[in-house]
């Protein structure tokens, strides 16, 4: 009885919501959520070798990234489909610490590293001096994480235009930064240079591989509003390509640009890449650059909120149907009725992110450098770590199920899937370790990081991580009185749920 009642209650939350993706916003989604320019300047801080593992990453992590998503993205097209893919391969204890982790580090995101880069971008091209002044960084930042919020509670039929305005603002204005590189260079030489292209040791790649994994995950997002699409095992897959192809170009052509007109003394974690555009576009515009840089200034913030918001989206979607489902609490499970989006994991996604910039200012003391520093490692580290058991995940749904009917599948067989498995594994288990300590295995391993003594750097992180694996056990143990064990079945009409037992 108490199952069945689970179900009915599923069920009557699912009806709520309203088909509102259709592949072209699904391909703009992706790449909103993928594109995010806060980390451009943590990657090109590192020269052109951030270059060389750019594109080695992207062969070896960016598509067989893409092939799982599209296959799983593609067979099992349910509403929060990330954590399903989780919960029916290996449980409810598994998918609440992915549902955990996957949703609670993106408003730890929200108001860390996108508040401190709108702060910096504000502070370079309108000559603000917000950075350091605690009292107007909090206020910029609250107001920066409400406006993300309050998008992500209104009717995605409409807020769609959020990540796709923002998808297309950051191409444009990406394209006009390439345009200006070229233009500052031809006429007044580059002042970086791609020499060291090539690696000398793993150095580099330790320090870099943890953005690099972070700058390139989002693929998996937009199936989490899977039942808000038109035709999710149709589209899934041909949005993963399409935005596949515009992120790697939306990544390699600024940390490109940010390398070759900065000196490398001149390159930051947290402006690099506002510094690089301003630099270009004053060497080019002359007395216009004031004008464009005002201009360049709300898109980049704009660009910064849509990211936020997108990640908002699917992140609490795939929390509000964890909990429904037995992972959680199931009142964080409540969807809107005229507005079909999931109210209460959206406000408290906005206290969360609120409670934990105020937290982080007072350790780092308002430093942005520090701030950005000690806010990113966390973020990469508790996301990346839910993808440890979501990659493995194709294999075992591959055994579990599979007579589910799968509209693509990863080229290769069995052989093709272990290998993406595989290699995707290893980036993101590298991604997880190196953020948790940055510089392990170099001889920086006890340094202080970016102004931040390296013993309240560790302890800030891995209490941080230990508080949230430490709720997931708590959103499991509350969950488990309201479990639905379910398995897919496939019918002319969908997606159904079907008995079956479970943890």
């Amino acid at each position: 009885m108490a199952e069945a009642q689970a179900v009915a209650e599923l069920v009557a939350e699912k009806r709520k919501l309203k088909k509102s993706l259709f592949r072209f916003d699904m391909i703009f989604f992706t790449v909103c959520a993928i594109v995010a320019l806060d980390t451009i300047g943590q990657s090109s801080s590192y020269g052109a070798q951030a270059i060389l593992w750019l594109i080695v990453s992207a062969v070896t992590f960016l598509i067989p990234y893409g092939l799982i998503t599209a296959e799983l993205g593609a067979a099992f097209p349910t509403e929060g489909a990330t954590y399903d893919w989780v919960r029916l391969a290996y449980g409810h204890f598994a998918g609440a610490v992915v549902g955990v982790l996957y949703w609670l580090s993106n408003p730890i995101w929200l108001g860390g590293t996108l508040a401190a880069t709108t702060i910096a971008a504000l502070d370079a091209l309108w000559g603000s001096s917000l950075g350091g002044n605690q009292f107007w960084e909090t206020v910029i930042g609250f107001f920066f994480i409400w406006g993300a919020v309050t998008m992500n509670i209104l009717s995605l039929r409409y807020m769609k235009w959020v990540p796709n305005l923002g998808a297309i603002i950051r191409l444009a204005l990406l394209a006009f930064f390439a345009l200006l590189v070229i233009v500052s260079g031809t006429q007044h030489g580059f002042h970086g240079t791609l020499a060291g292209f090539l690696p000398t040791d793993t150095t580099v790649l330790i320090g870099v591989i943890g953005v690099i994994v972070f700058q390139w995950i989002g693929f998996e997002l937009q199936t989490n509003a899977s039942e808000e699409m038109d035709n999710p095992q149709r589209d899934i897959p041909r949005a993963v390509y399409a935005s596949g192809v515009i992120s790697f170009l939306g990544y390699a052509i600024p940390i490109v640009g940010v390398v070759l007109i900065l000196s490398s003394d001149e390159l930051s974690n947290v402006s690099g890449f506002v510094a690089a555009y301003q630099f270009a576009s004053s060497s080019v515009l002359g007395g216009a650059a004031p004008f464009f840089n005002h201009l360049a200034a709300l898109a980049f913030v704009f660009v910064l909120l849509s990211s936020g918001t997108t990640w908002l989206m699917g992140s609490d979607r795939l929390m509000a149907i964890g909990a429904l489902a037995g992972s959680g609490p199931k009142q964080l499970g409540y969807f809107s009725e005229r507005f079909g989006t999931p109210i209460v994991v959206n406000v408290l996604s906005g206290v969360i992110a609120t409670v934990f910039m105020f937290i982080t200012f007072f350790v780092t003391g308002g430093g942005l450098h520090g701030y950005f520093a000690a806010v990113l490692g966390l973020v990469i580290s508790t996301t990346t770590f839910s993808y440890i058991l979501i990659f493995p995940s194709l294999l075992t749904l591959r055994r579990k199920y599979p007579n589910i009917r799968r509209p693509f599948v990863v080229p290769g067989g069995n052989a093709g899937a272990w290998i993406c498995v595989i290699l995707t594994m290893f980036w993101v288990v590298a991604a997880t370790v190196f953020s948790l300590w940055p510089g392990l295995f170099t001889s920086t391993w006890l340094d202080d990081y970016s102004g931040v003594s390296r013993s309240t750097f560790e302890i800030y992180t891995f209490v941080t991580v230990a508080v949230l694996i430490g709720l997931a056990v708590v959103f499991w143990a509350v969950g488990r009185g309201h479990a639905v064990h379910t398995q897919p079945t496939q019918a002319p009409g969908g997606m159904a749920p079907a008995p079956a037992t479970g943890i």
